[in-house]
């Protein structure tokens, strides 16, 4: 696939963000701006989180039946977690335009791969819970997002292909999706004051209780 006048600028806008997200120099009621965004986007949606959580589990169904289902529905966890229940609420923390934060984040999380916004996913996570990505390493001790990517990549090849995947293939992606729920979204949304929960009987997002 050729790039493109289309794909520079959008390259150049995640950059953008990213800087602006974490500079070197950043004022508090930005900072804070930006924050009481995140919060208040999950709140407004709590059950942001359901669908990757259920697809995370129905993979672990499919685990022994079919290696390849489990594999698919592992990475579309994965996809989920990083760009809807992670990307999205940054991006309309960001954009302070409703119309056109929505015109940006149905651009964005369209893009396949995680390359283009890997940035943008860092710095967030800097931001959000002092998380460095770079240093959550999986399985084959590559940094998480490219584990990501290398998931993606099996991924396509099952559903285009019709390859048949290795078990350990799943297992990297179960590790993936795991590591991606435990060591990055639940800090994030801890950070934000914000707990996974269940509200009638779904997955959701809450506020966390204090004593």
């Amino acid at each position: 696939m050729s790039y493109d006048e289309h794909d520079a600028a959008m390259d150049d806008f995640y950059d953008r963000m990213s800087e602006e997200l974490y500079p070197e120099h950043k004022e508090q009621a930005i900072d804070e701006f930006v924050t009481e965004r995140m919060q208040s986007y999950y709140l407004k949606y709590p059950h942001l989180l359901e669908a990757p959580i259920v697809s995370y589990h129905h993979a672990n169904e499919l685990m022994q039946i079919s290696p390849r289902s489990a594999l698919v529905m592992y990475t579309t966890a994965i996809e989920l977690f990083l760009k809807v229940v992670l990307l999205k609420p940054v991006l309309y923390g960001m954009v302070h335009n409703e119309n056109v934060a929505e015109l940006i984040v149905g651009t964005t999380i369209g893009q396949s791969g995680f390359s283009r916004y890997n940035k943008l996913l860092n710095a967030l996570c800097l931001h959000a819970a002092d998380i460095e990505l770079s240093g959550i390493k999986g399985m084959s001790g590559k940094a998480i997002l490219s584990e990501a990517e290398d998931v993606q990549k099996v991924r396509n090849k099952v559903v285009h292909q019709g390859y048949i995947c290795t078990v350990q293939e799943m297992g990297t992606a179960k590790n993936i999706a795991s590591l991606i729920l435990t060591e990055v979204v639940e800090p994030v949304l801890n950070n934000l004051d914000l707990v996974i929960t269940s509200i009638d009987s779904r997955f959701a997002v809450t506020k966390a209780y204090k004593l």
